[in-house]
């Protein structure tokens, strides 16, 4: 283990001190980053980069070794976790359609019931929030053309051994948080709440393609370049573009990935990809040494995840949106007084169940209707918690852009199943057998598709989701284009797209035409 958290876990374990009396109610403080690939936290992910501070909460705490998001991508994540309900209740279908800013949050109630409670840092999860390229991308995703929507993903090496800051603002809502528990929560006569939302390790603007751009840049500095492990660096393998589901082709070919790369690129995108979550494990270290520091780390419940992950050119692509592990598998890491240290939790689980898991160990009455359970009967020593048997599923959904067709992901056991509506044949991996997931076996495996469609339609009527959004797409985009007037040919042509758009911008104006206008879809 890292000899750093090594010295931190001797620390704790003979200097902290807690300042709370005991029987009050813990702390509570969450890290969630963006875009952190979950098997990283376990082995034999961890040993490829040096986690210190995720390391030391395994020690301490538990590690859940399936832990999934409930949509992979930022905002209808986030909307699931702070909401406690599933996408499609809260129609949270895209980065620009989430939630009221009016609804309840696990913090708004932890403040109703007592708490001192702060946020920091990306939030992201009410509506009208990322760029108009974002959104129109995920409206006309059903048009029959192929744009490349992002930017070839590349790399970036900044500074020097001693370029310690790469990602200026996480580190100033770092440091801001930092103070906050220093100056603030140690002279709190009530519990607290710390929320922190870091951006990395979420790739960066390439700011060469202009003001439009996606983020498609992994940047880094030799500094935390050291901190990988360079040997243990897997270049993923892909399959033939003939034989890629349909949807995964439109993913690889919008986010650009389409082309050829060597296998030095897709090494050195892993590696700076590695770097940067490597700067987010120091940022959750800042937290977790004021917490110490000021004596309250034993009276605090300490939670780290993500909102999602980083494909890091598996699978042919980077970014997320996707069903594929890397995408769709987050850490969760709970440390806390009175909970299990040094366990990892076999059992599957999603960002909905921390909602009802933070009411529990505030003490606060559960609430009706959430998609979650509390995770503490599976964490504490207590046996006053109820064993409540746990569903044996997770689901995930996506609606967003990058993928043409709204995605159903059920994970049970052994299998992921993968389902669409609108006619797009499913997807089932056995991931028992095939990690990679690189062997769709829904063929092979009637029985089992059945079984599983059936559990998913319990959860949720996607044809009928899908057609939601469908309508949803259409409106929105109509909105968008009458509310532009003359300006609607500059604007779209302009774009995140632009390089592919106007190479025939008539013909894609046509397109979107046509399927505006279309009346033999189903959602017409």
């Amino acid at each position: 283990m890292d000899t750093l958290a090594l010295a931190l876990i001797f620390l704790f374990q003979f200097n902290g001190q807690s300042s709370c009396q005991e029987g009050t109610r813990p702390n509570i403080v969450m890290v969630m980053s963006d875009a952190f690939d979950g098997r990283l936290t376990f082995d034999p992910g961890s040993k490829v980069v040096q986690l210190p501070y995720i390391n030391y909460l395994r020690e301490l705490g538990s590690t859940f070794l399936d832990a999934y998001t409930n949509s992979p991508i930022c905002c209808p994540s986030r909307a699931a976790m702070w909401s406690g309900q599933f996408v499609h209740l809260s129609q949270s279908w895209n980065n620009f359609k989430c939630l009221d800013g009016n609804v309840t949050t696990w913090m708004d109630l932890l403040e109703a019931n007592g708490y001192f409670t702060k946020m920091m840092g990306k939030l992201d999860y009410t509506s009208g929030s990322h760029s108009v390229s974002n959104r129109v991308e995920a409206w006309t995703r059903d048009v029959q053309f192929l744009l490349r929507q992002e930017g070839r993903p590349v790399t970036q090496l900044v500074g020097n051994m001693s370029t310690v800051r790469i990602m200026r603002k996480d580190w100033e809502n770092t440091d801001k948080a930092a103070r906050w528990l220093r100056q603030r929560a140690a002279s709190s006569h009530k519990p607290f709440a710390l929320y922190l939302g870091l951006n990395l390790p979420h790739p960066y603007k390439t700011e060469s393609l202009g003001p439009t751009a996606g983020g498609s840049t992994f940047l880094t500095s030799p500094y935390w370049l050291e901190k990988v492990s360079s040997d243990l660096i897997s270049v993923p393998k892909w399959l033939p573009v003939a034989d890629m589901h349909p949807v995964d082709y439109y993913s690889t070919y919008t986010k650009n990935c389409s082309g050829a790369f060597t296998e030095a690129e897709v090494k050195r995108i892993r590696a700076f990809y590695y770097a940067m979550c490597a700067e987010a494990d120091a940022m959750l270290g800042q937290v977790i040494s004021a917490l110490r520091e000021t004596g309250l780390l034993n009276n605090t419940v300490v939670i780290f995840t993500a909102d999602h992950g980083e494909l890091a050119m598996e699978h042919r692509q980077f970014y997320k949106m996707s069903m594929f592990e890397g995408s769709s598998h987050v850490p969760l890491l709970i440390m806390g007084p009175e909970m299990m240290s040094g366990l990892q939790v076999k059992q599957l689980v999603s960002l909905v169940d921390i909602y009802p898991t933070v009411l529990d160990i505030a003490g606060i009455p559960a609430v009706l209707n959430l998609s979650g359970h509390s995770l503490l009967p599976l964490l504490s020593k207590s046996t006053a918690f109820s064993k409540k048997e746990r569903p044996h599923w997770i689901f995930s959904e996506y609606h967003g852009c990058n993928v043409n067709a709204s995605t159903y992901m059920l994970r049970s056991g052994r299998w992921k199943y993968i389902a669409y509506a609108d006619g797009v044949s499913p997807q089932l991996f056995d991931l028992r057998l095939d990690k990679e997931e690189l062997h769709n076996v829904v063929l092979r495996f009637p029985h089992v598709q059945a079984q599983l469609d059936k559990l998913l339609c319990s959860i949720v009527d996607y044809p009928k989701v899908s057609k939601a959004v469908h309508i949803y797409n259409k409106k929105a985009f109509g909105d968008w284009r009458n509310s532009l007037g003359r300006n609607y040919s500059l604007v779209i042509a302009n774009l995140r797209w632009h390089v592919d758009w106007q190479k025939d911008a008539l013909a894609n104006e046509r397109a979107i035409d046509k399927w505006s206008l279309d009346s033999t879809r189903p959602d017409s």
